[in-house]
């Protein structure tokens, strides 16, 4: 985790670092999918890894949770968030699937 007394939250060495890292993790994703270098299903879970690592990074070098003093708060709006949006974007390709399903003919 990110030291918030080295002044991390006020320069830009967070802002480069995780640019650094968001481009190479970026960069595998790439190669690994065009080049295909694994099957389809590990293809699938490695980029599933790769992105998940790569939003964790963005949310600790560009978003700096978890470097206040009391970050329970910070952290459970962000929690809620992405409890609402997964619920948004689950439920939209439920009904998706469904209308597909049920509207195209066989």
């Amino acid at each position: 985790m990110i030291d918030a007394h080295h002044g991390w939250n006020v320069s830009f060495k967070p802002v480069i670092l995780g640019f650094i890292l968001s481009a190479v993790l970026v960069f595998a994703a790439y190669r690994t999918a065009v080049h295909y270098h694994l099957t389809s299903g590990m293809l699938d879970f490695t980029l599933i890894g790769l992105a998940t690592i790569a939003a964790i990074l963005q949310i600790v070098f560009y978003l700096h949770l978890g470097l206040e003093s009391k970050p329970r708060w910070n952290l459970m709006m962000f929690l809620f968030m992405a409890l609402i949006i997964v619920v948004l974007v689950g439920g939209s390709m439920w009904i998706m699937y469904n209308l597909n399903y049920n509207v195209m003919p066989s």
